[in-house]
């Protein structure tokens, strides 16, 4: 144990022999901080701490009798001297910074780079999450595109993130689409309300910006013409999105959970989807019957490789590694195959539409719910937390009859001849 008095501890230090094997000798003065005796006869400094709640150890420098000579040493740095004095100042600032969430093995500048904490925040939305547990993988994506495209390209000027406030938070706002800017703005709530984030400004940036409009409800639904023209276009366009669009007009699920499609989620006959909850939107568990014809489409899809001998496990993918995300580029090109061209329509509306045209079709609203995995609906409240049963045969009639109806509606039929009479 190294004495707490100096001067002992300088002649503690003096006298210590090197052995074959590496020592580690505590301090009496500073818990945590030891002194590491090499077998070579070298002497360093290192202090044990956690880090976002996991065990740490942290190499000071290297001991000095001496010592650096400076009033203030800021990090940790192996390449530095230390005197006793020293390494006990640097490693209770250390302790410290780790009890309020800082790596202390970061520079200043490193510390308070706004990119940095927005990667930290990607990276914990992965592991840890926010409460308690990972937040599901499409929502990392999703979080971690929003951050790329829409974040870090318009504060590349900002490189301290404690002079953050909400004037700057809406000047971006300003700069992007409503919808981008509804995206962002959820984002940058959950960031700033981040426990280390708050700790780090001081204060919630996020509270005083003002929040974007929230969207209308829309009500937009494709008639017949427009679904056929939807369908068309789909079949002029390329892998992957217009089979991806000719599968969610068939099954009315969601937009990205058929783009997040993997092949594994696909039953042997490819007739049907299972979805885990960590899939879905409301974290339940759900199965899709695919009818014949999104079945005979499936078939036609290619497969990527990702090597020579491994297969990629998504769908509908143009790298393999990740699945297709490119939908502002893939609805632009649908559209120029849209003939005539389609007023304000988004791809939401097929989901819509497929639930209007089941009702057209009788299909009762308990099914039709359970096609579209809603968690609201006809069966609610203590019904719900009862009523178990999946409607698993009755889904798949519903849609078989919905696929059906969809040919009828896309196919060109030959008008029938005029016969004129002589």
């Amino acid at each position: 144990m190294l004495p707490a008095q100096h001067k002992r501890a300088a002649a503690f230090i003096k006298n210590l022999k090197a052995t074959e094997a590496r020592q580690e000798v505590p301090d009496d003065a500073v818990s945590g901080l030891y002194l590491i005796v090499q077998p070579s006869g070298a002497l360093s400094w290192a202090v044990r701490t956690k880090l976002d709640g996991k065990a740490a150890k942290v190499t000071l420098g290297r001991y000095d009798e001496e010592g650096s000579g400076l009033e203030r040493i800021e990090r940790p740095s192996s390449k530095q001297v230390l005197n006793i004095t020293e390494a006990r100042a640097l490693a209770a600032r250390v302790k410290a910074d780790a009890k309020r969430g800082h790596d202390p093995r970061q520079s200043k500048t490193e510390r308070f780079s706004l990119e940095y904490w927005l990667d930290e925040f990607i990276k914990t939305a992965r592991s840890t999450g926010f409460k308690g547990k990972p937040v599901k993988a499409s929502t990392a994506d999703e979080y971690d595109r929003i951050i790329k495209t829409d974040i870090k390209p318009h504060w590349k000027h900002v490189t301290d993130i404690r002079t953050l406030d909400y004037r700057d938070v809406e000047k971006l706002l300003e700069k992007l689409t409503p919808g981008a800017r509804r995206n962002a703005f959820a984002v940058l709530s959950t960031f700033f309300r981040w426990k280390p984030v708050g700790r780090m400004i001081g204060k919630n940036v996020i509270e005083f910006a003002q929040s974007p409009p929230k969207p209308q409800s829309r009500d937009r639904v494709l008639s017949h013409d427009e679904i056929k023209v939807v369908w068309n276009a789909a079949t002029a366009c390329d892998y992957p999105f217009g089979a991806l669009v000719k599968l969610l007009l068939l099954t009315g699920q969601r937009r990205d959970e058929i783009a997040n499609l993997k092949w594994s989620e696909l039953s042997d006959t490819l007739d049907t989807i299972t979805f885990e909850g960590s899939r879905t939107k409301n974290g339940r568990a759900h199965m899709v019957p695919l009818p014949q014809l999104a079945t005979a489409i499936i078939k036609t899809l290619p497969r990527v490789a990702l090597s020579s001998d491994k297969m990629s496990d998504y769908v509908f993918t143009t790298i393999g590694t990740t699945p297709f995300s490119g939908f502002s580029n893939g609805k632009v090109a649908l559209e120029k195959h849209c003939d005539p061209a389609l007023p304000d329509w988004h791809l939401h509306d097929l989901r819509r539409t497929v639930s209007t045209e089941l009702a057209k079709l009788r299909v009762t609203q308990e099914v039709t719910e359970a096609i579209l995995n809603h968690k609201s609906g006809k069966v609610s409240g203590v019904a719900a937390i009862y009523n178990r049963y999946e409607y698993a045969d009755e889904k798949r009639e519903a849609l078989n009859l919905w696929a059906d109806r969809l040919q009828e509606i896309v196919i060109d039929r030959p008008r029938p001849r005029l016969v004129v009479s002589q």
